[in-house]
């Protein structure tokens, strides 16, 4: 187990490396790896532009990470623990912030952040899946979708207390617009990732081993996939080991492409070099990038951020702060609950 502020520290790490992650990848977002590198050059895109603006699974990584603290400052104070129920409310706060200009007159927490109310090409998916009145379960799911939107928002899960209980939530949430088993199996398994990197303390190799035999129980696909990381990534770093992964477009593709380009550049200082192998290929680049910075970041804090990368970060100062009270709420140490019990 990690100590108190080593976990605080992955938290945040966590969090900002995702964020920079998916500011690197969105500029190529949608284009082949020839097209990238026409444009780019040879190493392809190499930093975020100089306004590193947050793509759509850094917007909903902070509603998760909201909707999971209101419900455990809830439980906390006395009030009913009910993670679903609130990390959904926080999703649909979300798509506030895609279907108005700007926050309303009163509005707390993430709803009163002005830079949040921007369309950043969101999934369909988590679109539609949302202005329905039902939201979805692993056991009743709303539609068949296995698409990425589910994992690549996971991350903040990997916080909950214990492990079990990281995967489980990471499952539910990501089935609340996605239906397909790969689609929230996906969100469990990455949750889990974070869990064993940050809390747990595990190496990379040990945690991706670990997280494809959990997810084998629900969806063989996604834990195959994560296998076939494992073994690539012992082959050295190379977009050629992507392409045998997928796109990314798919939540067992997209945790896949993460875990393998974390394993093959795990070391603090290939941070930026593992974050550029995610982004560079022809397939769901912010997505696979985000994953990737994000279990950097769990695995080894915010020493191995770029700084350069992190001043020229939208809202890095918000995401900061939800990563801290994500990784006090973890540990038992103290943060501002109060923040995350009236949100409107």
């Amino acid at each position: 187990m990690s100590t108190t502020s080593t976990v605080v520290d992955r938290a945040v790490g966590c969090l900002l490396g995702g964020a920079l992650g998916d500011a690197l990848g969105s500029p190529v977002e949608f284009r082949q790896d020839a097209d990238i590198r026409a444009e780019y050059g040879d190493a392809g895109i190499t930093e975020p532009p100089p306004r590193a603006l947050l793509g759509d699974s850094t917007q909903m990584t902070l509603f998760t990470g909201e909707g999971y603290l209101n419900a455990w400052a809830t439980g906390n104070s006395g009030g009913p623990w009910r993670p679903v129920e609130a990390t959904a409310a926080a999703y649909r706060r979300w798509l506030t912030t895609q279907q108005e200009d700007k926050p309303r007159l009163g509005a707390t927490g993430l709803l009163a952040e002005a830079e949040l109310y921007a369309n950043r090409s969101p999934g369909l998916t988590s679109l539609r899946a949302l202005q329905e009145e039902q939201l979805g379960t692993p056991e009743r799911p709303r539609n068949s979708s296995k698409g990425c939107g589910g994992v690549d928002r996971s991350a903040p899960v990997g916080f909950a207390p214990t492990a079990e209980m990281s995967y489980t939530l990471g499952c539910q949430f990501g089935a609340l617009t996605h239906g397909g088993t790969g689609g929230w199996a996906s969100a469990g398994a990455m949750a889990l990732l974070v869990h064993l990197l940050a809390v747990k303390g595990r190496r990379l190799p040990e945690a991706v081993d670990q997280a494809a035999g959990r997810v084998l129980r629900e969806d063989a696909e996604t834990a195959e996939a994560l296998a076939e990381a494992s073994t690539l990534a012992r082959l050295g770093a190379g977009v050629g080991h992507i392409e045998r992964l997928g796109q990314g477009w798919i939540g067992p593709e997209a945790v896949a492409i993460g875990a393998y380009c974390a394993l093959a550049l795990p070391k603090p200082a290939q941070f930026a070099d593992a974050l550029r192998l995610a982004a560079n290929h022809s397939g769901h680049s912010d997505s696979t990038a985000a994953l990737t910075g994000s279990l950097l970041g769990a695995r080894h804090g915010t020493a191995v951020l770029p700084r350069p990368w992190l001043n020229r970060l939208e809202l890095a100062d918000v995401i900061e702060r939800v990563g801290h009270d994500l990784g006090a709420s973890c540990t038992g140490e103290k943060f501002s609950e109060r923040r995350y019990l009236a949100l409107a």
